[in-house]
């Protein structure tokens, strides 16, 4: 019998060209539809919440399929980590209404961006945030988070290949917290434009260092223009970490 389900995934997306299938590329769209497939016999076709990018990782990801597939939900939820490759793991495995769509019934996503903040590099930290041994001024990086909040045309934090339909986002969160040597940007928003959390950061980092004031962040926003924002972070650092609905 046909089902509607909810997937939850995290993954390591250092070796991967991003989510979304590409011909040719190895993706993990590409990956999860293949074991699905393997198993369902059809064709699966999976929606997956946020399309990340190269290099981008997530602890939260939500993708939705419908399949014919005797498995109970455990049962598909082993066979499929058994199936996939050792840095893609699914979490969990539900039933969903037929109606659910994992990216177009989302009502909110949550990003994490890490910064290892010292005087050496990390062998066990480097896959998943980014360096940065010069000094940050913290309390002027938190306050030009805060000139992110509320609903905005986003166009200078977006990427020029980005083809959303509107630039329009609002965003609920924006905030740095310190935990020893790593330190993590979460912005909660209802959705996000190509590349908009990285180029964010690339701003905020310029912020840290002296190089913009705090109130350039609302500047940067009227202005809608790609060039007035920093430098688009790379995406090592960035991790989807939940999604609501």
């Amino acid at each position: 019998m046909m089902r509607r389900l909810k997937l939850v995934l995290e993954y390591d997306g250092t070796a991967y060209h991003g989510w979304q299938v590409q011909p040719g590329l190895d993706t993990i769209q590409g990956r999860l539809e293949a074991v699905l497939s393997r198993l369902a016999g059809p064709p699966v076709h999976v929606m997956g919440a946020g399309r990340t990018d190269a290099g981008v990782h997530a602890a939260g990801q939500v993708a939705s399929c419908a399949m014919d597939v005797r498995l109970e939900n455990l049962s598909l939820r082993r066979a499929l980590n058994a199936l996939l490759p050792k840095d893609i793991v699914v979490t969990a495995v539900e039933p969903a209404p037929a109606a659910f769509d994992a990216r177009r019934s989302a009502r909110s996503k949550t990003y994490r961006y890490t910064l290892l903040r010292r005087g050496y590099p990390s062998a066990l930290h480097a896959r998943f945030s980014l360096y940065v041994p010069h000094d940050l001024d913290l309390h002027a990086m938190s306050e030009a988070a805060g000139c992110l909040l509320g609903t905005h045309d986003f166009s200078a934090f977006r990427a020029g290949t980005c083809a959303a339909a509107t630039p329009v986002r609002t965003i609920s969160r924006a905030s740095w917290q310190v935990e020893g040597d790593l330190w993590r940007f979460e912005i909660d928003g209802n959705a996000f434009l190509q590349h908009m959390v990285r180029i964010i950061v690339g701003t905020l980092l310029e912020v840290g260092r002296g190089r913009r004031r705090p109130a350039d962040i609302s500047g940067i926003l009227a202005s809608r223009d790609r060039r007035r924002a920093g430098k688009t972070a790379p995406p090592h650092g960035l991790c989807l970490v939940a999604v609501k609905y």
